[in-house]
């Protein structure tokens, strides 16, 4: 499911147009609308009463760009839509969804993009996830 050769644009560069902002009429494709939908139901799962305000699909914002035969999908996390003033770290995710509606590629905020490694990163040091946050200093004593 990820191409590694995909790569994600700039989202961000230039100011999206809200649908629905001014009053005026939005169209969407249904091409669109199911890229849209295929990324949100892998990004945020089943929905139904229950799903808390964070993980609905209503909470989210979703922004759009096509190049080629790709439709890329960007879902970030909407904080007023649940009342929060700030969104949750590492809340948003990026698609690239076919012609067919399969996802090609996906980069969840907080994930390595291996596309995008600073030049001057080292071979780095791999550390288990159970080991993060520790250290192997003793506290301060009294």
């Amino acid at each position: 499911m990820n191409d590694t050769s995909i790569e994600f644009p700039p989202f961000f560069e230039q100011p999206a147009v809200e649908a629905g902002a001014d009053g005026g009429t939005v169209e969407l494709s249904g091409r669109v609308l199911h890229a849209i939908d295929v990324a949100a139901a892998d990004f945020l799962g089943p929905q139904d009463s229950s799903t808390p305000c964070v993980d609905r699909r209503e909470s989210h914002r979703y922004r759009v760009i096509q190049r080629q035969s790709i439709l890329f999908v960007r879902i970030d996390e909407d904080p007023q839509a649940c009342g929060l003033t700030v969104p949750a770290m590492d809340s948003g995710a990026q698609y690239a969804v076919g012609s067919d509606g399969r996802i090609l590629g996906r980069l969840r905020d907080g994930e390595p993009d291996g596309a995008r490694v600073p030049m001057d990163a080292g071979p780095g040091i791999l550390v288990p996830t159970s080991e993060v946050g520790r250290s192997s200093d003793s506290p301060p004593g009294p």
